[in-house]
């Protein structure tokens, strides 16, 4: 049998872990100790240790009527469940940011937070060429991002402070308006709150510029699940007449949303 615990610079414990995952998604089915650590070459020994913890957790549980026999617990439909509220999401705003990107002749972005960065999970772009854009499913250090600000901003202080000190650790500076220093940035993030909208003014890429504003699932929230925003020349955002109407566009976006999102997302 080929081994598949392979040095890979990965903790073994970890990479079983998931290695165990997979072998369930791909065969559900209720497996034996002795089954997974045949098809997975992983000794017995470890894996008890590891099944254990996964049964703690609740990752994997005892098959009823079934002693000695592991299934998928009920922790990963969570995973399932946020999955699939982004893409409800996505399919809820795209209307409207292709109505954006068609008016305005600027890309739009959805965008959330993904681990240290700000990731876009769905984008509309014009006829125009944009030199310069973050690609779809492209995650950016927040520094460089309106929504990355915007979405780190509005966290409750203590989240905000402990997504920050993973987040700096892959800051980068892009252009030289980029700010990379985590005390500026937090100066930033109080007249973001104050104003409820987050602007790139050149910060990603020189000539280009964005606004972004926030989402939420309910009126009573007081955290974004998402920023949703434009992005295009800075010679569009430099403009006043400009800037307001596309605030006031995106605001409008952004709350038409909302009273579509279940209250469960």
């Amino acid at each position: 049998m080929e081994n598949k615990n392979t040095s890979s610079g990965f903790p073994p414990a970890a990479e079983r872990t998931l290695q165990i995952l997979d072998l369930f998604a791909s065969s559900p089915e209720p497996k034996t100790l002795k089954t997974i650590a045949e098809q997975l070459d992983i000794p017995v020994s470890s894996l008890y240790r590891i099944i254990g913890c996964m049964q703690k957790y609740n990752y994997i549980v005892e098959a009823p009527f079934y002693p000695n026999y592991f299934k998928l617990g009920y922790k990963l439909s969570q995973f399932s469940s946020i999955a699939f509220s982004e893409n409800d999401l996505i399919k809820l705003a795209r209307p409207f940011m292709e109505d954006l990107t068609r008016t305005s002749n600027q890309a739009s972005q959805l965008c959330i937070l993904s681990e240290n960065y700000v990731c876009t999970i769905e984008q509309c772009l014009p006829r125009s060429v944009i030199t310069y854009i973050s690609e779809l499913g492209e995650k950016l250090p927040i520094n460089v991002s309106a929504s990355g600000k915007l979405l780190t901003a509005l966290l409750p202080p203590q989240k905000q402070e402990t997504f920050l000190k993973r987040a700096e650790k892959v800051f980068r500076r892009n252009t030289p308006y980029t700010i990379i220093d985590s005390e500026k940035l937090k100066k930033e993030f109080e007249n973001i709150k104050h104003q409820k909208y987050s602007t790139d003014v050149e910060e990603y890429a020189v000539g280009i510029g964005c606004i972004a504003v926030p989402i939420y699932n309910n009126a009573s929230s007081t955290i974004p699940i998402a920023a949703i925003g434009v992005t295009g020349p800075i010679s569009f955002y430099r403009n006043t007449n400009n800037f307001d109407s596309m605030l006031e566009k995106l605001l409008h976006v952004s709350s038409k949303i909302e009273q579509l999102l279940p209250n469960s997302l």
